[in-house]
């Protein structure tokens, strides 16, 4: 068995700690707003200290910016290895929606968090929050058949599409039926399919 170095045990705990200084800075900015969370929130939702939090972020922009970013990430890559695994471009796209309804439907608060308060946050929370959309903006217009540019006509361009769904699921949130969400994916899959390959192929 193979021993642990010193500022293991110490590495472990900090590495915790900063996961639950991420999840409750999401969590409270979708329940309460971003701009309405306050640092004594923050710490006794993550139960860190305010030493602990000062050595980490410099104030609550830079630790939701982190956050989000970190969050965004994983999500992103999650939704992309799933349409990967799935191979065919609907099965794809579907298991790639999947990802995403069943994540903010166990986890509204930070889905209202990656969705909405975002645009709130600004800064390089946004800057991330563009490019996810990007990213799977491209992978849906060029994983179809034939490959769809974002320079084809706007109403069927793959931006537009990601965040047409991202309104959706925004809308959702806002209503507070994060537990339908998963029962739109037809409907967004007929969105989708309808608006890349023609009405006459859903």
């Amino acid at each position: 068995m193979q021993e642990q170095g010193p500022g293991s045990d110490k590495d472990a705990s900090a590495e915790l700690a900063r996961e639950r200084v991420h999840t409750a800075i999401l969590e409270l900015s979708g329940e309460v707003g971003y701009r309405a969370v306050t640092l004594e929130q923050l710490l006794d939702r993550s139960g860190v200290d305010a030493k602990e939090f000062h050595r980490r972020f410099r104030d609550l922009d830079v630790c939701f910016g982190s956050a989000y970013e970190e969050q965004a990430e994983a999500l992103c890559r999650e939704m992309l290895g799933a349409a990967r695994r799935a191979g065919e471009w609907r099965a794809g796209t579907r298991a790639a929606l999947e990802v995403v309804l069943r994540f903010v439907g166990e986890r509204p608060a930070i889905g209202k968090a990656l969705v909405r308060e975002v645009h709130v946050a600004g800064g390089t929370a946004l800057a991330k929050h563009e490019e996810v959309l990007d990213r799977l903006a491209h992978a849906v217009g060029s994983g179809c058949e034939p490959p769809v540019s974002d320079l084809e006509t706007v109403p069927r361009a793959p931006s537009f599409i990601v965040g047409a769904v991202e309104g959706v699921i925004a809308g959702h949130l806002d209503r507070g039926e994060p537990e339908d969400l998963l029962e739109v994916g037809d409907e967004l899959m007929y969105l989708i399919v309808a608006s890349f390959l023609g009405r006459d192929e859903v």
